[in-house]
């Protein structure tokens, strides 16, 4: 177990605030398979071994097609529970990312429970945090938390293994002691079948989106990293993690929802390792100075909300990102 007093106080939160109890999960906007996984193995063991009353699952704003696929393999449907005892926030680093639905949240006075392996960002003061970076998914923590209470991953191996899996990029920055864990989950999984929930048939409406982008793209050149910065109308988190895979250090991707400007923002596993730079903590809170709005997320993953145009959020996202490198941006010509 990697860290037993995490864990205890993990059962210890649950057991004093759920227990016998109306509670609601949410994750971060969009989602993905780490806060699936471990939401899903969460809301069982509620369930299970804290006797909760009842227990629902919301992700806000709208869904991943690999999230889709994941929650259809588990059966797993979204659910809001009606004047909720607690609410259980699962891998999100920042109020901020709960989207629209942050102020039924933070405006309730109800306990709010944050289980994530991230820091946490100022805004969470009123929450009762259970994180730590030395985990590397929440998954993870997820996992250890069944070993304290004796319960047998066998039942969880899918998506545990999944949420495990995506969060260290395809197992690329684990260490011996996840390694050990992925080991176990694998006796009970079929990975031919599981790891191609990770990249579902795609949406024509997806699909589009992704070439768009990658039609209006601009490149440019900071020092040893590579940035791109692209637009579109939806599915902006899918086509940052496309130009990520195509080969951009990081990406940055803006469309507008609900009249404001949204970024969202996505790096490669080498340049959150190397670069120094975190896109939900130093990038944001650039962003946050120049523009009136919000925003939040992880080393590797962001997206803000701002009161501006799209052109000119982009614009400022290069300039800090260049800024906090302490380089000077090149874009490169077609």
């Amino acid at each position: 177990m990697r860290d037993i007093e995490l864990v205890k106080k993990l059962h210890t939160t649950v057991a004093e605030n759920c227990r016998h109890r109306r509670v609601q999960i949410l994750t971060h906007w969009g989602g993905d398979a780490d806060a699936v996984g471990a939401a899903f193995t969460l809301s069982k063991t509620l369930l299970e071994n804290y006797e909760a009353e009842e227990v629902g699952f919301i992700i806000p704003d709208e869904r991943s097609a690999h999230v889709n696929a994941i929650m259809q393999h588990l059966g797993f449907e979204e659910k809001f529970v009606s004047n909720p005892d607690a609410y259980l926030l699962v891998d999100v680093g920042s109020i901020t990312q709960l989207g629209q639905l942050r102020s039924l949240v933070t405006e309730s006075d109800k306990p709010i429970i944050s289980v994530d392996h991230h820091l946490q960002s100022s805004d969470q003061q009123n929450t009762i945090t259970i994180s730590s970076p030395k985990y590397l998914a929440t998954s993870e923590i997820v996992y250890d938390l069944l070993e304290l209470l004796g319960v047998k991953v066998d039942r969880f191996a899918d998506p545990l293994f999944l949420g495990i899996y995506y969060d260290t990029v395809r197992l690329s920055v684990a260490d011996v002691e996840l390694a050990r864990k992925a080991a176990v989950l694998l006796n009970f999984v079929d990975p031919s079948k599981l790891i191609g929930l990770l990249e579902p048939r795609m949406e024509e409406a997806e699909r589009i989106a992704r070439l768009k982008a990658l039609k209006r793209i601009t490149i440019y050149r900071m020092g040893e990293w590579y940035v791109t910065a692209s637009s579109v109308n939806a599915y902006l988190s899918a086509v940052a993690r496309t130009l990520v895979n195509a080969g951009a250090h990081v990406a940055l991707v803006g469309g507008v929802q609900n009249d404001m400007a949204v970024i969202s923002m996505r790096s490669s596993p080498e340049f959150q390792k190397y670069a120094g730079v975190s896109l939900g903590d130093h990038l944001v809170r650039h962003m946050l100075r120049k523009f009136e709005g919000d925003g939040g997320g992880h080393a590797g993953a962001a997206r803000v909300r701002l009161r501006t145009e799209v052109s000119s959020a982009l614009t400022e996202a290069i300039r800090g990102l260049a800024l906090l490198l302490g380089v000077n941006p090149v874009e490169l010509m077609a």
